[in-house]
């Protein structure tokens, strides 16, 4: 909610008041009984002065929201009201106390009658039918084909199917974390034609998903795969987070390289010609509501599969 003020001194002429000044005397008030909502608490209605993405009930936070003053001397002041699930439609107002120690009001019967209503939306969690889950074909940093070397990359997006919300945020568990393989959590180098073949998982789990991984010298971002130093000596970068709006969805990237002579182990955390997890994720959409999805490693032959139960 952004509340808008005109102060005025006793001369009817506009004045500026500090901003911190401002919200210390500043509440947000049910619009009918003219009661105080709760600061920063667990109760059915509240607010704060941090926007969090509404994915989580906000907590203590020393930070305030800052006031910012329009051309014509009004002062605005946004805060952030969130609620319980079950709880009732709520119309707020406001309640601002002058320097004078007036208390002007706008409610049901005070001043002014300016109010928002907010109805809560119905608690939900996304399914496999809620999400979009497609893939591309995207370039490496070695190309298609390099020295004995052929390599086939393709990014798989997570990303919310739905009118005016989008997820917000991601959490992935059941992946290696090392460096150089951050965010590897499937491989198989299948026995034939001599151990050539490379099948390869990663998802680009860390956040902001537009900065995380961005290479300025290449001007995109780009995660790294297939990193066998020992033998082989080679590594690849696949570029990722290539569509617009990188903070809506997870990229993932499935790569199938190919390596004249055979890939090699152990190398790296790969003491094993095949390992896999079912990668975990949990996506939080803009109301708070979350989505828990897998992804199953053991079909990292063929492509990139979601569920929305563990296989």
């Amino acid at each position: 909610m952004t509340i808008a003020v005109e102060p005025i001194d006793e001369n009817a002429q506009p004045i500026r008041i500090d901003p911190e000044h401002l919200l210390a005397n500043l509440w947000l008030v049910d619009y009918a009984d003219e009661s105080k909502l709760p600061w920063k608490s667990y109760a059915s209605w509240s607010y704060t002065d941090v926007a969090n993405e509404f994915t989580a009930t906000p907590g203590a936070s020393s930070g305030h929201t800052k006031a910012s003053t329009d051309d014509d001397g009004t002062q605005r002041v946004t805060l952030y009201v969130y609620c319980s699930p079950e709880a009732d439609p709520k119309s707020i107002g406001v309640q601002v106390r002058t320097d004078s120690g007036d208390v002007v009001k706008s409610s049901l019967n005070g001043m002014y009658h300016g109010k928002v209503t907010l109805t809560p939306r119905a608690p939900l969690s996304h399914g496999r039918e809620d999400i979009d889950w497609d893939c591309s074909r995207t370039p490496t940093a070695n190309g298609d084909t390099a020295g004995n070397v052929t390599t086939q990359a393709w990014n798989y997006y997570l990303s919310l199917k739905a009118d005016e919300n989008d997820f917000v945020s991601f959490s992935a568990s059941r992946c290696y974390t090392d460096a150089g393989y951050d965010g590897f959590f499937a491989y198989d180098i299948t026995p034939d034609g001599g151990r050539d073949n490379f099948y390869g998982a990663y998802v680009w789990f860390r956040e902001p998903h537009d900065s995380a991984y961005y290479s300025p010298q290449d001007g995109h971002s780009r995660g790294q795969i297939v990193n066998f130093p020992a033998v082989n000596a080679w590594c690849d970068y696949a570029t990722i987070y290539d569509r617009e709006h990188p903070e809506r969805y997870l990229c993932f990237t499935w790569v199938h390289s190919t390596a004249g002579g055979g890939w090699h182990i152990p190398n790296g955390p790969m003491p094993v010609w095949r390992e896999y997890w079912p990668m975990k994720i949990v996506a939080n959409d803009k109301y708070g509501n979350t989505g828990t999805f897998w992804v199953d490693g053991s079909d990292v032959t063929d492509a990139l599969d979601i569920y929305d139960r563990e296989p």
